[in-house]
């Protein structure tokens, strides 16, 4: 099941995915892709949750938009992440970029940009929070306008000038961004960064571009700290360090799950996989193993005074009341 429309990123994934559960499972089943969208993805988590069989017949891929939800209590959300296992997950890094009419030279520049700087956005609880979190980390004035329906209307959004300051993933930046920078209608200013062993580093798919704690530095002379950098790490964590993972119910029979992962391990080391998806993947590999699922949930136990911290600043800042 994918929690979400098909064409977007967490459904390419899965449908790149399918082929080869279907090449390694013992037994080679048949591999459908089914797509449960409504609710910025809670309405298929919680079809998952509460409607499908725990016979490891059925899997759930989800992203992000899906981890925050939970993370942060939103009404409506029934599902438990607590009761899937993780049978494998791909990291999904993100760039961020302005246009050259804020008169951007050095990260300093977003403080007093030659125009006021616009975000164009999807929802306050989805991806968008690691953005909302970096402007609080960076101290600068960006003017919010969320509701777009995806990432790719946002995109649209920058290229016709109603927003000035835009992130893409890492796939769809390099397909549909990185034009615009050659053409000199886009400068990439930073990633979100990954996090490994509790810091902050930068994206291994982009390793020239300094992370937000890098322009943090910059900017100020010194190291991101506080309550909106705690939170700015942790979010970094369940979206983007664990983007794309793929979960069956923990009770399934054990026979199942490691039927799964060991196809999970395969595909891993498949290299006619990474031909194949190599647009899925965005630059990134597949982590399985025996240390996944310890890895998912380290990063997934985000400490409960941060999130009241984020839930706080986004009722007050951004008027969410859904938390």
């Amino acid at each position: 099941m994918v929690p979400f429309a098909p064409g977007g990123g967490t459904d390419v994934t899965a449908r790149a995915l399918a082929p080869f559960f279907n090449k390694h499972l013992q037994g080679k089943p048949s591999v459908q892709v089914v797509n449960v969208a409504g609710g910025g993805s809670i309405t298929g988590a919680n079809t998952y949750e509460l409607n499908r069989p725990h016979d490891g017949l059925h899997l759930i891929a989800t992203s992000g938009s899906t981890h925050n939800p939970y993370l942060l209590g939103q009404t409506g959300v029934k599902y438990d992440l607590k009761k899937l296992t993780p049978i494998l997950t791909i990291p999904q890094g993100a760039v961020i970029y302005v246009s050259p009419s804020i008169g951007y030279k050095e990260p300093k520049d977003l403080l007093k940009p030659a125009k006021p700087l616009v975000y164009a956005g999807v929802s306050a609880t989805g991806w968008d929070v690691i953005m909302l979190l970096a402007w609080e980390v960076l101290g600068i004035e960006v003017k919010t306008v969320l509701g777009y329906e995806g990432r790719g209307p946002t995109r649209v959004a920058f290229e016709q000038g109603e927003s000035n300051i835009d992130f893409q993933l890492a796939s769809a930046y390099k397909a549909q961004v990185e034009p615009l920078v050659a053409a000199k209608k886009a400068i990439p200013i930073a990633t979100q960064g990954m996090m490994k062993g509790g810091q902050l580093v930068r994206d291994p798919a982009f390793p020239e571009l300094p992370t937000i704690r890098e322009l943090h530095i910059s900017m100020y002379g010194k190291e991101p700290s506080g309550p909106a950098w705690e939170a700015y790490k942790a979010f970094v964590g369940s979206n983007v360090t664990i983007a794309k993972p793929l979960w069956v119910h923990s009770d399934a029979p054990p026979e199942a799950i490691a039927n799964l992962r060991a196809a999970a391990y395969a595909l891993s080391v498949d290299p006619e996989f990474y031909e194949k998806a190599r647009e899925a993947l965005g630059g990134y590999g597949v982590f399985v193993g025996e240390d996944l699922e310890k890895t998912v949930r380290d990063i997934m136990a985000v400490p409960e005074s941060v999130l009241e911290w984020v839930r706080k600043f986004l009722r007050d800042k951004y008027g969410v009341k859904s938390l």
